[in-house]
């Protein structure tokens, strides 16, 4: 007859090695990744400012929201920091970049994102908004600005917000 060993000798361990329970603590940093997403605030910076500009101060209480980016600088109009047309030619009016008021490569450049834009909506399911975001430096005339906002318009973008610095009380 074969020895059967007691059940205090089958579940005694070496008292020096201690053994560490994983599940308890994957569970713990679980929930503390998930407290620490949920009230992780995303009210930062959503529109970085251009280098190229001063953008005008107002008592603005609404905050950016994400959208396609433009800028207006003393040097040209940037559509996504990429150059569309130099602001020289838009301020003397040369034929072939502004024609009854609306900037033609601006024009082309929005048409080309929101074509893109609705593509996505279609493939994606993300909803195409026809929002655009105006950096405009303060020092730019507002007969430019108007050239500018008439061309984003007639571009499928609709929803214009002009960015500025919030004043300081």
């Amino acid at each position: 007859m074969a020895f059967i060993p007691s059940r205090i000798k089958k579940h005694k361990t070496d008292p020096g090695q201690a053994k560490l329970n994983l599940t308890s603590m994957m569970d713990m940093f679980t929930i503390i990744l998930l407290f620490l997403l949920k009230t992780y605030s995303t009210d930062g910076q959503l529109i970085s400012p251009s280098q190229h500009l001063t953008l005008p101060k107002s008592t603005i209480e609404n905050p950016p929201e994400v959208a396609l980016d433009l800028v207006v600088s003393k040097q040209s109009i940037m559509v996504n920091d990429e150059p569309v047309v130099r602001l020289q030619d838009v301020i003397q009016n040369k034929p072939g970049v502004v024609e009854n008021g609306v900037i033609k490569p601006l024009q082309d450049k929005l048409l080309y994102f929101a074509k893109h834009a609705k593509k996505m909506e279609e493939e994606y399911g993300v909803k195409f908004s026809g929002k655009v975001t105006i950096q405009g430096d303060k020092d730019l005339q507002y007969a430019q600005l108007v050239k500018v906002m008439r061309t984003c318009g007639l571009s499928e973008y609709p929803n214009m917000r002009l960015i500025v610095y919030r004043k300081e009380e």
